[in-house]
């Protein structure tokens, strides 16, 4: 089944994606601010999709958010080759670690084009926090919409500095400041640093948007988490520097993967 409705999606799957909100972080999150952000101005482009067992369950889903590569969970071999269909043709595409040789095979078989790995980065869940106290003179608080202007000149140098990253300004910096979701870290009573976490959905949010104008993020980071540990069962964060979150508290839970399409020479 597909829509492009996200609150059909909701009822759809909804259910499925809380039953494990660790390894459906990203369409959980996503879902949740394209529902909050319903009504409001949002590029076209969102297609949401979800399969359904004999039994009537649903076993298998995913999302595409605008201007980003669909994303998966897990989803039965049975259900692949329909997916391929329903997909066509595209720039990328997000799985689970432990689903790469499926997908890429089905993808190969049905279509002739190979999917290979274009990035990797490890889904991370706080198990044990490790950070200590503050330094003297170091205050951390909520952002408000009095700080908007600040985290906006933020965001848009966090985007300059990573032009492929197609995140927009309402998901990292205006949906957060309505639900308390960015922290920031002051010196002296000035801000020198943010950091961001997404909406709490089935007990689980996800630290992320680490930014300072001098690139010293860690202290935020670590904040940020505490914050968090406070509000979800669930703290995650996605990374590609595994040791120094495990430093923090974390531990590797699975690999999310980025395929793009090459076409057989």
């Amino acid at each position: 089944m597909t829509s492009g409705d996200v609150r059909e999606f909701l009822v759809a799957a909804g259910d499925f994606l809380a039953a494990d909100p660790v390894a459906h972080t990203l369409l959980l999150t996503e879902a949740a601010y394209l529902d909050a952000a319903a009504g409001a101005e949002l590029d076209d482009g969102c297609a949401f999709g979800w399969w359904v067992d004999e039994a009537g369950a649903v076993a298998g889903a995913f999302l595409r958010a605008p201007r980003h590569p669909p994303v998966l969970t897990p989803v039965p071999a049975e259900a692949l080759p329909s997916l391929v269909g329903v997909l066509g043709e595209m720039d990328a595409l997000g799985v689970d670690g432990r689903d790469v040789e499926r997908v890429a095979s089905v993808w190969l078989d049905r279509t002739g084009v190979v999917l290979v790995e274009r990035f990797r980065v490890a889904l991370c869940r706080l198990v044990t926090p490790q950070w200590g106290g503050n330094e003297s003179g170091v205050e951390f608080r909520r952002a408000t919409v009095d700080d908007r202007e600040l985290l906006v000149g933020w965001f848009h140098e966090l985007m300059a500095a990573n032009p492929g990253d197609p995140s927009d300004l309402g998901y990292v910096i205006d949906d957060p400041l309505r639900y308390g979701g960015l922290t920031l870290w002051e010196v002296g009573g000035r801000p020198v640093a943010m950091c961001g976490r997404s909406r709490v959905v089935a007990g689980m949010t996800r630290v992320s948007a680490a930014y300072a104008p001098d690139g010293r993020t860690d202290a935020v980071f670590a904040a940020a988490c505490a914050e968090a540990s406070q509000v979800a069962e669930h703290v995650l964060v996605l990374t590609t520097d595994v040791a120094a979150h495990r430093a923090l508290g974390f531990e590797v839970v699975l690999d999310r993967v980025t395929l793009e399409p090459r076409a057989v020479v």
